[in-house]
């Protein structure tokens, strides 16, 4: 790390420059975490690269609205969440003076309490990462409205003097049936015979 006041090379740990005595601020990885845990962009922008914080956040707003045409730009927008933490990791050690990050690099010299947080932050996006694209890619198994109105549509109505055609109507078979069904279940002047037959049987 160089301070950039004096341009004294520095422990990576340095708190102030050893030969001018500027304080050195350097950027928080867990605020620009969070921060783009929040809203793609913004863990960038708070490393000062506002040109990348504002395309990843521009992106991402892009993909998230069109996913509701095609389930494929949700999964760009969530792929584009996941790429930020990783460009916010970048970002934030060139921010803290570090020309060339490498985060796997990086990682192997990390103490074990680091490891440990880094892993379990790995595991939740991951976990998140997994849960939103088996959500975007479930919604096609879904029916959609039009079959299920076309099943609807596919009934015909069918009129009350079609119910009767192919029927015998003819009056000793009427004669067995129970006038009582007729008064109540049939329309009169659907059939003739049958208006006939419940006449004369007394029905008006």
């Amino acid at each position: 790390m160089i301070c950039n006041n004096c341009g004294c090379e520095l422990a990576d740990n340095a708190t102030f420059c050893s030969k001018c005595g500027k304080k050195i601020k350097n950027k928080n990885i867990y605020i620009a975490l969070i921060l783009t845990f929040i809203l793609t962009g913004l863990g960038s922008i708070y490393a000062e690269n506002t040109k990348k914080g504002l395309t990843l956040l521009i992106l991402r707003v892009l993909f998230a609205a069109l996913a509701f045409f095609s389930n494929i730009f949700g999964i760009l927008s969530v792929l584009v969440w996941v790429y930020g933490f990783y460009e916010v990791y970048n970002d934030v050690q060139i921010a803290n003076r570090n020309s060339s990050p490498n985060l796997i690099n990086d990682f192997k010299n990390w103490n074990q309490q680091n490891k440990i947080i880094a892993i379990l932050i790995i595991c939740a996006i991951l976990i998140l990462t997994l849960n939103s694209l088996i959500s975007f890619s479930s919604t096609d198994s879904y029916p959609s409205d039009d079959s299920d109105t076309s099943n609807y549509v596919s009934y015909s109505y069918e009129s009350p003097s079609s119910h009767y055609r192919g029927v015998d109507t003819s009056p000793d078979t009427l004669a067995k049936n129970d006038p009582d069904w007729y008064y109540d279940h049939y329309e009169y002047g659907d059939n003739p015979d049958i208006d006939d037959y419940l006449e004369s049987e007394g029905y008006d």
